[in-house]
């Protein structure tokens, strides 16, 4: 299995584990091994959240009872980002079983 997810991520996998090709500009690959998609969409999630607040300016603005923390954001994203990473896995070993 190999599926680019962006163009900076590449998601492969080996017997035991997921493998996440990081293909930063002007880099060379740097490969990271996660035991599922859990973990592995965590750290995808905490790696572009350290990067976003490092180039973003802060504003602060009102609060209101509404408006989302900006940790149950990051949560929301990173339960997507697991659900689109199993169902790459799960159409994958579909593909395979065929």
């Amino acid at each position: 299995m190999k599926h680019c997810l962006n163009n900076r991520f590449t998601l492969s996998s080996d017997a035991h584990n997921l493998i996440l090709l990081d293909c930063k500009k002007g880099k060379k690959p740097s490969r990271h091994y996660f035991p599922n998609t859990k973990q592995l969409s965590r750290f995808i999630g905490g790696l572009m959240e350290k990067e976003s607040l490092g180039d973003s300016k802060v504003q602060l603005g009102d609060i209101h009872a509404v408006t989302l923390s900006y940790s149950s954001v990051m949560d929301k994203m990173t339960e997507k980002l697991e659900a689109y990473i199993d169902s790459i896995i799960d159409n994958d070993e579909a593909e395979c079983l065929k």
